[in-house]
């Protein structure tokens, strides 16, 4: 045997290996045989191939017919293509290819053909080839390829962790600043020490974010879970989220693949932050309310006590009470009734105001005669030895069109409030057009206990009370500043008063 027929005879042995891989396979395999004296050609396809051209195992068609079924329903766009291909292998290049073929009852395909052509004995040129319908897998790889994207873009990083050589691979999306940071595969512990030195979290977690990323650690952190995850404030956005998931485990339990994500979560943790602050706030106001309606209570019973055993002293049958004490007795009532009256209005104008009904009804009113006369019923609740005044830089004439109602409502809780916090000195309403020049400026000054800087931040707030200590229900200046947003006013603590605490009201 010569040379040329040994390599002849490996060649054909080889094409029978790779026959019988395909055959394995399941993938259509397919010998064209050319250069024969009777016919141009003729082909030997298997159950496979032609249950892959759609023909059926079973089928009559001949040799001559199953090669020209294939060549006649190849898309016209792809038959010059594939023709030089056959024709590549004919002249025995090694040849894979892929084009468009219409199934009879599947439509258009993607299929892929390849093989070789080798020179036997007689000078015939016998082609092993396969075929193989790729359409479904191509499918796939293309659903693949869209959430390989989606992911890239739900994450600022994605990284596969091979624990094993302590290597990634970068799945991140080119124009993200992670991708620009670092290249598409590389170790571990410099991509880590890259982006810590790079402060994706600010500087004070740095230490925080080099323990978590420890992938020497990751194997006792995760014994027990599949997954942890880290949120930390953000150095170039409000707040990150860093993942790490088990993709797969040793035998003994340990890691061998992980994928790391990174994510941009400043809205989701803002909006946890916000239910957060809601729900503190919430138990807070549960809690005020509660002491608002033991206060309520107390600041009820305190008038109606009152009024109750006054009234008493002025009917005892037999005694003769005198004119004075009897004026005494009916103002004490009166002014009871009077704290009664502003403690349900209070009330009403709060559940009022929660449910939107909170109305203003505006006529032209005399400033300076309702000052006088908020004065005059403030100093019945003064402590005894405070001064309670009036002063106002407008004249007696003038007047201005608003609500009165409501104006007095601000100006007596100032009052009130100043009369239960101000154990000596003075209380002044005064009505000013200079402080604010172009708008009406009403304040309310004492030389009381004054309001915390604390307690400042919340004043306005309902439920709050600038001392716990003293009788009042926590609404009152919660209203204030309803009334004053209706009117389209300014409510205001004067912060930089040291000397007890001032109030205003800006119309």
């Amino acid at each position: 045997m010569n040379s040329s027929e040994s390599e002849s005879r490996e060649t054909l042995l080889l094409a029978e290996i790779v026959k019988n891989a395909i055959h394995v396979s399941r993938i259509g395999e397919w010998i064209l045989t050319t250069g024969l004296k009777d016919r141009p050609y003729a082909t030997t396809s298997s159950a496979e191939a032609k249950e892959i051209l759609g023909v059926g195992k079973d089928s009559k068609m001949t040799d001559e017919q199953i090669y020209e079924w294939w060549k006649s329903r190849l898309h016209p766009d792809d038959r010059q293509f594939a023709m030089e291909n056959i024709e590549k292998m004919n002249i025995g290049e090694n040849i894979y290819f892929t084009y468009r073929w219409f199934h009879p009852t599947l439509g258009l395909r993607v299929m892929r053909s390849g093989g070789f052509g080798v020179k036997d004995g007689d000078g015939k040129i016998v082609i092993s080839g396969y075929l193989y319908d790729i359409t479904d897998l191509l499918e796939k790889s293309r659903q693949d390829t869209i959430v390989a994207m989606a992911l890239a873009k739900t994450y600022s990083g994605l990284f596969y962790l091979d624990l094993a050589d302590m290597s990634y691979t970068s799945y991140s999306l080119d124009d993200s600043a992670v991708a620009k940071l670092l290249p598409s595969v590389g170790p571990i512990n410099e991509a880590n020490t890259k982006l810590i030195a790079e402060s994706i979290c600010d500087e004070k977690d740095n230490e925080a974010l080099r323990q978590f990323t420890d992938p020497d650690t990751l194997n006792e952190r995760m014994k027990d879970t599949s997954s942890i995850s880290a949120i930390f404030k953000g150095a170039h956005v409000k707040w990150v989220r860093i993942s790490f998931h088990v993709i797969d485990r040793r035998t003994d339990g340990s890691i061998i693949h992980v994928m790391e994500t990174i994510r941009d979560v400043s809205g989701e943790r803002e909006r946890e932050l916000a239910m957060i602050r809601e729900l503190k706030h919430r138990l807070s106001s549960d809690k005020s309310m509660s002491m608002m309606f033991q206060n309520m209570i107390h600041e009820i019973r305190t008038p109606l006590n009152a009024m109750f055993g006054f009234s008493q002293l002025l009917c005892v049958p037999g005694v003769d009470v005198p004119d004075e004490q009897k004026k005494y007795y009916s103002d004490i009532i009166h002014n009871c009734f009077e704290m009664l009256s502003n403690l349900i209005d209070d009330v009403l104008d709060f559940v009022d105001a929660e449910h939107g009904n909170f109305r203003i009804r505006k006529k032209t009113f005399n400033v300076n005669q309702m000052g006088r006369s908020l004065v005059q019923i403030s100093k019945m609740r003064a402590q005894a030895g405070v001064k309670v005044y009036f002063t106002s830089e407008v004249g007696d004439d003038f007047s201005i069109d608003s609500d009165q109602r409501r104006i007095e409502q601000v100006l007596l809780n100032f009052l009130t409030n100043s009369c239960k916090h101000t154990f000596e000195g003075e209380i002044c309403l005064h009505v000013s057009t200079s402080e604010n020049p172009g708008r009406l400026t009403f304040s309310v000054t004492d030389t009381g206990t004054g309001i915390s800087p604390e307690m400042a931040e919340t004043i306005f707030e309902r439920y709050k009370k600038g001392n716990p200590e003293v009788d009042g229900s926590g609404i009152g200046l919660h209203i204030c500043g309803i009334i004053a947003d209706r009117l389209g006013a300014e409510l205001k603590l004067d912060r930089d008063y040291r000397d007890g605490a001032r109030f205003m009201l800006i119309i």
